[in-house]
C-alpha cells in the first residue's frame, strides 16, 4: 500500500511539472540552441567569420605584407587559405599549387574553388577560370551547350568560390575575403544564354554570355565578369594593408626567431 501511494504520488509530481508551460517552455529552449548549434555548425558563412577564423585571417594576411608590398594573387592565396582554416577544421584534401580546374582544397566537408582578383575603379570584377579548347577555339567554334556542359562537369568537384577580392587606392590595398555558391547566378552558365561574340569584321572571336566570355585568342580563356555589388553580401573577412616600403627581408626574420 505504501508502495502504491508513493508511486502515485511521483506520478502525480511528474505530470503537475513536466506538463507546466514553463517547463514545456523550457524544452522549446534548448530545442532552439540544439538546431542553431546543428545548423550553425554546418554553415560556412557563419564558421569563416568566427573569432578564430578573423584572427588567423588578420594574421595571415597582415604576415604577408610584413616582406612583401605586391599583392596577394591565386598561387600565395592558396597557401594562405589553408593556413587561415587549418588550426580550426582538419584539411582533408590539397592540390598543392597544381594548375588544374576543380576544386583546390576541402575542410569540413566543404569543397572549394581558390580565386583571387582585383576590383577596378567603377566596382567590375573579372576573374579567369580554366582554358576551354577541347570544345571551341579559333578553328572550332564549338557549340554553345557542349561548351555549357564541358563548364558544368568541371565544376561539380566544388561547391564554393574562396575569392581574395582586393581594391588599390593609393598605398592602401583593401583585400575582402568572399565565400560564394558555386551555383550563385553569376557563375551559373546554365541561366543565361551563350552567343557568339564577333570583332568588327564579322569574324567569330569567342563566346559571350552575361556574366562570364570565352576568348580564343587568350587560349578560349573562361573569363567571368560581374560588379562588386554582386557578390558583397559573400564577404566573411576584410583587412586593410598599408603598403610602405620598410620590410622584413628573409635575413630579419631569421634574426627574429633565433632572439
Amino acid at each position: 500500500m505504501s508502495n502504491f501511494s508513493f508511486n502515485t504520488l511521483q506520478n502525480s509530481i511528474y505530470e503537475i511539472y513536466y506538463d507546466t508551460p514553463e517547463y514545456i517552455n523550457k524544452i522549446i529552449i534548448c530545442q532552439s540552441i540544439i538546431r542553431k548549434y546543428i545548423c550553425n555548425k554546418n554553415n560556412i558563412f557563419y564558421c569563416l567569420k568566427s573569432k578564430q577564423i578573423t584572427e588567423n585571417f588578420i594574421n595571415e594576411i597582415s604576415g604577408f605584407h610584413l616582406i612583401h608590398n605586391n599583392p596577394i594573387t591565386k598561387s600565395t592565396w592558396e597557401y594562405i587559405n589553408i593556413n587561415i582554416i587549418k588550426s580550426t577544421y582538419e584539411l582533408t584534401y590539397s592540390a598543392k599549387g597544381q594548375h588544374l580546374s576543380g576544386k583546390d582544397l576541402t575542410f569540413n566537408n566543404w569543397n572549394i574553388s581558390n580565386k583571387t582578383c582585383k576590383c577596378k575603379n567603377n566596382n567590375n570584377i573579372s576573374i579567369s577560370s580554366y582554358r576551354l579548347t577541347k570544345v571551341c577555339d579559333i578553328k572550332n567554334h564549338g557549340i554553345s551547350q557542349n561548351i555549357i556542359n564541358e563548364i558544368n562537369n568541371r565544376n561539380k568537384s566544388f561547391e564554393y568560390y574562396s575569392i581574395l577580392l582586393r581594391k588599390e587606392l593609393n598605398n592602401i590595398i583593401t583585400y575582402y575575403w568572399c565565400i560564394i555558391p558555386e551555383n550563385y547566378y553569376i557563375f551559373n552558365v546554365n541561366k543565361y544564354n551563350l552567343i557568339c561574340k564577333y570583332n568588327k569584321q564579322n569574324k567569330v572571336i569567342g563566346w559571350q554570355s552575361k556574366y562570364y566570355n570565352i576568348i580564343f585568342s587568350m587560349s578560349s580563356q573562361l573569363w567571368f565578369n560581374f560588379n562588386f555589388d554582386d557578390i558583397k553580401k559573400y564577404i566573411v573577412q576584410s583587412i586593410d594593408i598599408n603598403i610602405n616600403n620598410k620590410l622584413l627581408t628573409y635575413a630579419d626574420i631569421n634574426k627574429l626567431i633565433n632572439l
